[in-house]
């Protein structure tokens, strides 16, 4: 909510824009009870009196439709001439008891705190003093009873309204917040998708381009050719790969991902166990274990000495489980993007990672089943 004039009123409108014209002006039929007196009495009215009537209806609705219009920091220079308009019609019809229903509404809905009840209470007063002044005693019940019990309806109406307006303008905001966390949210699994992927075809296509450079040095030209060419193939995978990611997508399932890693870790002389005994896991997370095998095997390539390694995913207490473990020698265990990021991945689906370097490395993902 926008506030307008200090504490006391706001910057909405009451007419909306996104309402049909029925929603905004329909309630004003409810003001034809303004000439039931004058249909009643129509034989004791003078044609000039009857004239003044209608003029002064047609100026109060059309007062009334402006004042829908702005926003209720500048409305009181409308309601002071409808509160004007109805004394002064009261002096020859009681059907004015009516459209001060309507200056009510403005008030519970265009004012705040103080301000709306010192309107409010000032209305009331002038109700009373044009009973007074331009209504018979006998009469006395019979319009202020009316006047007040519309007056405080559409007051309470009015407020009702104004607190719905808030509400509804609070939910609007909410729903854009998160909106724009979802979408911030988004791009940072997207930039952390690429950085997972090109981690570790950046570290294959490196180690791979060192092993042909060696062999062109040895004059080993059929294994230079060979290096060469699966650096074309790795560098078209990690292409397609960031494709997919940026798409949502995956390219690869879990046990296809898992014998890509095992055939890296066989190019730098690294012996690989591998030992799959798991049920059916969600495309979620299959997608989390396809990164933190990435991020693994390229920690092994790119830190480790490591000789062997033991890679397996399995079912334990309730929880599927993907471990990684070395025989490596590795000094201090730094948690960078890449750790960070899938262990980030995992605790967003209610998973753990533990990465130990006792007596080699191992690393171990858990998610619930």
């Amino acid at each position: 909510m926008n506030l307008g004039v200090g504490h006391f009123t706001h910057s909405m409108h009451i007419a909306r824009p996104s309402r049909h014209f029925l929603g905004n002006y329909g309630h004003l039929f409810f003001s034809v009870f303004y000439f039931f007196p004058l249909y009643r009495s129509w034989n004791i009215h003078t044609r000039a009196e009857i004239a003044y009537e209608v003029i002064a209806y047609i100026v109060f609705t059309f007062i009334y439709c402006r004042a829908l219009k702005y926003p209720s920091s500048k409305v009181l220079p409308f309601i002071i001439i409808m509160v004007l308009t109805c004394i002064l019609a009261t002096q020859f019809t009681p059907g004015t008891s009516t459209l001060f229903g309507y200056i009510a509404y403005f008030i519970g809905f265009c004012f705040l705190g103080f301000a709306r009840w010192l309107l409010f209470t000032l209305l009331v007063l002038s109700i009373a003093v044009v009973t007074v002044l331009f209504i018979s005693v006998d009469n006395w019940a019979y319009f202020l009873g009316p006047a007040l019990v519309v007056s405080l309806g559409l007051f309470s109406f009015g407020y009702v309204e104004y607190k719905d307006r808030v509400h509804s303008n609070e939910t609007r905001q909410s729903k854009e917040q998160i909106q724009q966390l979802a979408k911030i949210a988004e791009r940072e699994r997207i930039a952390r998708d690429i950085h997972d992927l090109l981690g570790h075809s950046l570290s294959s296509i490196s180690l791979k381009s060192e092993l042909a450079g060696k062999f062109i040095a040895a004059g080993l030209l059929d294994k230079a050719e060979t290096e060469a060419q699966e650096v074309a193939e790795l560098a078209r995978i990690a292409l397609s790969e960031v494709r997919e990611a940026v798409s949502g997508m995956q390219q690869l399932g879990l046990t296809a991902q898992l014998d890509v890693m095992a055939s890296r870790l066989r190019d730098k002389g690294v012996e690989v166990q591998k030992t799959i005994d798991c049920g059916p896991l969600s495309a979620e997370k299959e997608s989390c274990f396809c990164f933190v095998a990435k991020e693994a095997v390229t920690n092994v390539i790119k830190h480790s000495d490591a000789r062997q390694m033991k890679i397996s995913l399995h079912e334990q207490n309730n929880f599927h489980q993907l471990s990684f473990e070395d025989d490596g020698q590795i000094g201090k265990v730094v948690w960078g993007n890449g750790l960070n990021g899938i262990k980030s991945r995992l605790e967003e689906l209610g998973g753990n990672l533990s990465v130990t370097k006792s007596g080699g490395y191992k690393l171990v993902a858990q998610l619930p089943q």
